[in-house]
C-alpha cells in the first residue's frame, strides 16, 4: 500500500489505515440496540490499525434511522474511540441545504468528519454528478457551512452518478475535502485513474467489498474505508499492514484463507443474485462470530433467509472461523 504525501499534508486531515464503516443492530421492537452497538464500537476501537470508526453508512442503514438516533450513535462512537481515532459519520441529502443541515447536526453531536454520500442519487438528478460547477456548489457549501473534513463518496461507474475524474480534481482543492472512497467494486481501472489523478491531492481510500481490493491497495492507497471490516476489523488491519510492508506471502495467505470467503459469502463479491440486504448478511455473520445478539434490518431491507445463513455459515467453517476447529474468535 503506497504512501504519498503530496498537497494533502496542507489539508485539515490526512486520512490513513482502516476505516471500519459499522452496522447498527436492531432489538426485538426495531428501536436501536444501543449495547449492543457499544460492544461492537468498543471491537472496532480495540484494534490497533483502526485510525476511525465510521458510523451511520449505507451498511448502517443510514437511510432508516432518524435524526436523534443518528446523534445518539455518534455520541455512543465518542464515548468508546481511542483519543487517536477520529469518529467519521455519513449524511445523505438531496442538496446543499440537506447535506448541510445533516453536517451540522453531525459536527453538534460530536464527529470529527463528513463520509458525504452522492447528493444526486436520486434519478432525476444522477447526471448532475458529471457537472462540475453543480458538484463544487455543494461541496463549498459544506465547506463554508459546516466546517468539518469531508470523504467524498465515489459511486461505481454503473450506479448513474459516479463523479468523473475531472469533476473530483474539481472539488479537491476545497480546504476540507479531505479523502475520497473510492467504491469501484471491481473496476480496478476506475480506480487506478481516481488513484493517479489525485494521489497527491487527497487520501485515497479503497472501498471495496471484493476480491480486487487486495489488488487496489497493491496498485496504490492510503487507506481503506469498508463495510466487511466490520467483521473482524483486526483481519482486515493485518492485511493493510502485510500490504503496506510488502509481505506478499503473508496478505495473501490471510486473504484467501478468511477474506475471500467473507467477501463471497457476505458480499457476493459485489455482484448480488439474491434480494438480502449486505447490511443483514453482514450483521448475520456478526450473530454467527457471537458479536451481536441479532441480524435484523428494518424495511424495506430484507432480512437474511435460511439459505443465506447457510452460506455465510458454511464460509466461516471453511475459514475456521466457527466450529471445533475455530483459531479466530
Amino acid at each position: 500500500m503506497k504512501a504519498q504525501t503530496g498537497a494533502s499534508a496542507a489539508k485539515p486531515w490526512s486520512p490513513r489505515g482502516l476505516f471500519p464503516a459499522t452496522i447498527t443492530p436492531f432489538a426485538a421492537d426495531l428501536s436501536v440496540d444501543y449495547a449492543a452497538l457499544e460492544s461492537h464500537f468498543r471491537e472496532m476501537a480495540g484494534v490497533a490499525g483502526v485510525s476511525g470508526i465510521v458510523v451511520n453508512s449505507g451498511i448502517g442503514e443510514l437511510l432508516q434511522l432518524t435524526p436523534d438516533e443518528c446523534d445518539a450513535i455518534i455520541r455512543i462512537a465518542l464515548r468508546v474511540r481511542r483519543p487517536d481515532q477520529r469518529i467519521v459519520a455519513g449524511i445523505d441529502g438531496r442538496g446543499a441545504a440537506e447535506c448541510i443541515e445533516a453536517g451540522l447536526r453531525a459536527r453538534v453531536a460530536g464527529a470529527d468528519a463528513l463520509l458525504v454520500l452522492p447528493p444526486f442519487d436520486k434519478r432525476p438528478y444522477r447526471r448532475l454528478a458529471a457537472h462540475a460547477p453543480t458538484v463544487h456548489h455543494v461541496f463549498a457549501e459544506l465547506d463554508r457551512a459546516v466546517g468539518l473534513p469531508m470523504i467524498v463518496f465515489q459511486y461505481p461507474p454503473n450506479s448513474g452518478c459516479a463523479y468523473p475524474v475531472e469533476v473530483l480534481r474539481a472539488i479537491a482543492d476545497l480546504e476540507n475535502v479531505v479523502a475520497v472512497k473510492v467504491a469501484t467494486m471491481g473496476d480496478m481501472k476506475a480506480y487506478g485513474e481516481v488513484w493517479d489523478a489525485l494521489k497527491d491531492q487527497l487520501s485515497i481510500l479503497v472501498g471495496v467489498d471484493s476480491p480486487p481490493l487486495i489488488d487496489m491497495l497493491r496498485h496504490g492507497a492510503h487507506g481503506a474505508l469498508i463495510g466487511i471490516s466490520a467483521i473482524l476489523p483486526q483481519v482486515w488491519a493485518d492485511i493493510l499492514d502485510h500490504v503496506n510492508k510488502g509481505d506478499r506471502a503473508a496478505a495473501d495467505a490471510l486473504y484467501e484463507k478468511i477474506c475471500k470467503p467473507l467477501m463471497v459469502s457476505v458480499f457476493e463479491n459485489q455482484q448480488p443474485t439474491r434480494l438480502v440486504a449486505e447490511s443483514a448478511a453482514t450483521k448475520e455473520a456478526l450473530v454467527q462470530l457471537g458479536r451481536i445478539p441479532s441480524a435484523r434490518v428494518r424495511p424495506p431491507a430484507i432480512d437474511v433467509d435460511d439459505a443465506t445463513r447457510g452460506v455465510i455459515r458454511a464460509a466461516l467453517s471453511h475459514a475456521g472461523l466457527v466450529g471445533p476447529k475455530a483459531s479466530v474468535a
